[in-house]
């Protein structure tokens, strides 16, 4: 399939999962979730929903045991909003990224610190 496509299809599916999320999802084990990106296969078997929550460690946790209960139920939703022929599992997975970005960050200003330390 094309990359263009894929792509598309997975900004659609980011879309519909967070409005599911939003507006039909009652779990309150699920924290303050957002969406960052939905990672999408070639083959359309395997969507992987990256998403962040506001809080700590015992947040990500419940969070995380949220979206295995209420996984296919999430799928039920989206798929009957987007109409293809097998819709692809969908894997949620805590995105790192800003937490990576802030220790990278902290490394540059520490490192920076030295160099102004050692003039």
């Amino acid at each position: 399939m094309s990359e263009l496509r894929v792509n598309r299809l997975a900004e659609q599916i980011k879309k519909e999962i967070t409005y599911v999320l939003a507006t039909k999802v009652k779990n309150h084990d699920l924290g303050f979730v957002t969406v960052t990106e939905v990672a999408l296969t070639g083959d359309y078997s395997q969507a992987k929903v990256f998403y962040t929550v506001l809080g700590g460690e015992r947040e990500k946790e419940k969070t995380k045991e949220a979206f295995k209960k209420i996984k296919g139920f999430v799928k039920s939703e989206v798929a009957k909003k987007i109409k293809i022929r097998k819709f692809p599992e969908l894997i949620f997975q805590y995105d790192t990224t800003a937490e990576y970005a802030l220790h990278i960050e902290s490394l540059i200003a520490s490192v920076s610190k030295k160099e102004n330390n050692e003039e």
